[in-house]
């Protein structure tokens, strides 16, 4: 199960359950009378608030996603994690109400998440193209909004005209389209990867009750669980032998009084050895088994990717 594209329902789940406990424990006496109940129900009431918190700003400020496939590509990237500002455009109550509290409206090149019409279950994400009076036209693979032609340099194709129309025929939508007007309340949505991406030209236009959000930027992108686990390991121990470092060099010579406490010290110290040791070896072992290349082209699409803004 993908956590990340799971989260809505985690959260949920998590805060059902902590509401159930604290009303039990707060609805039975003897319970609270008990020291440790008691001490529970503290740390409880922490976690309560702050599982209420973070869905109250998932709800209404950002919210993390997934890129599934490639249709965004070179924009977005399977395995890209981002996340989408949902305050800007406003709010609609359960897609199905006019926005309210808008900050602003979708603008042409916006990068948005919204609900995918022909199944309200999955959450797509595309570039704005048109906006609501806009005339959107395709020649020859290339776009006119309003007869101009536009310069879009995130735009990716991966055929050519004539291959499309071999594929798909004379009537292919990658090719020639429109022209269309946008109608009031819709927006004209494309993939940046032109040849391959599902978006108006197939379904329509999308109403704007069923956007979630704009893509604000990517914060994590994914090397794999096991470049996942070797990059754990390997931060371990690097806050780890920081740790070692500072008691080292904060280490006061003992007196008598004080040498039980150096013997502690000095097993802990021993801990931080070890510990660093291990996932030393741990991290070496699972970066040998799937490879160094690998593992280095992993990290280097993470260093690339990480908190890059979307535009």
């Amino acid at each position: 199960m993908n956590i990340i594209e799971n989260l809505n329902s985690i959260l949920w789940v998590l805060f059902g359950v902590l509401t159930v406990v604290e009303a039990v424990l707060r609805g039975v006496p003897r319970l609270r009378a008990n020291p440790f109940v008691a001490g529970m129900m503290e740390t409880l009431d922490s976690f309560w608030i702050a599982m209420a918190v973070a869905l109250s700003l998932k709800a209404v400020w950002v919210q993390p996603f997934t890129i599934p496939s490639g249709s965004m590509e070179d924009t977005l990237q399977v395995g890209d994690y981002i996340l989408v500002k949902k305050y800007e455009y406003g709010y609609s109550f359960l897609n199905q109400t006019p926005r309210f509290l808008e900050f602003q409206k979708p603008q042409r090149r916006d990068v948005v998440v919204f609900v995918f019409p022909e199944d309200r279950s999955k959450d797509f994400i595309k570039r704005c193209i048109g906006i609501p009076g806009d005339v959107v036209e395709l020649k020859d693979s290339q776009l006119y909004v309003n007869g101009q032609l536009q310069v879009e340099p995130y735009v990716k194709h991966v055929m050519t005209p004539m291959t499309a129309i071999s594929e798909d025929g004379v009537d292919s939508v990658k090719v020639n389209f429109g022209p269309v007007t946008v109608e009031p309340g819709h927006y004209f949505m494309m993939g940046d990867n032109r040849d391959n991406s599902y978006d108006s030209r197939y379904w329509g236009q999308l109403d704007e009750k069923l956007i979630k959000g704009r893509a604000w930027f990517i914060y994590w992108h994914s090397v794999g669980y096991a470049g996942f686990a070797a990059l754990a390991a390997l931060a371990v121990a690097a806050f780890t032998l920081a740790a070692l470092v500072w008691a080292l060099a904060t280490q006061r010579s003992a007196s008598p009084a004080e040498a039980a406490d150096s013997q502690a010290k000095a097993e802990l110290l021993k801990n931080h050895l070890w510990t660093i040791v291990v996932c030393c070896v741990l991290a070496a072992g699972i970066i040998g088994a799937m490879g160094v290349p690998n593992f280095r082209d992993n990290v280097q699409a993470l260093q690339q990717r990480m908190f890059k803004v979307i535009r």
